[in-house]
């Protein structure tokens, strides 16, 4: 499954970088099933559950100048799947773009795309308020 979307914004491009190389801000809002989440380093983990299966998020964040990467892995059990979220980050506009195969991929389908269409929806709000809070 690989899944494009693209927003514009008026948002400095290394402030959107800043925020968007953070797992703490991006992991939640996109994968909202994700809970008892922790970062350590540039390597992230944490819960999910969804369709009621519990499963583990597992995954690292790497950013340059204009792109930032999530590739993760899901485990339940012995089923896996692997995929990576991209932020590709030019003046005036973010694409993102959701990669996933694997353990739930036919399932998990318009699950996934709802959540990258709910990020992006309040994207300039949310980076607006996180920007003041975090005085990028």
């Amino acid at each position: 499954m690989k899944y494009i979307a693209e927003i514009g914004t008026e948002h400095p491009q290394e402030s959107i970088r800043a925020l968007l190389s953070d797992p703490h801000f991006v992991i939640p809002r996109v994968f909202k099933s994700v809970k008892e989440f922790r970062v350590e380093g540039s390597s992230f983990r944490g819960v999910a559950r969804y369709f009621g299966f519990e499963h583990e998020v597992l995954g690292n964040v790497y950013s340059s100048v204009n792109e930032v990467s999530y590739p993760f892995t899901l485990r339940h059990g012995v089923d896996v799947g692997t995929g990576r979220l991209t932020f590709l980050i030019q003046p005036g506009s973010v694409r993102v773009i959701l990669e996933y195969e694997g353990w739930m991929e036919r399932f998990s389908r318009g699950i996934l795309k709802g959540w990258v269409r709910d990020f992006l929806t309040d994207f300039e709000e949310v980076v607006r308020m996180e920007r003041i809070k975090r005085r990028l």
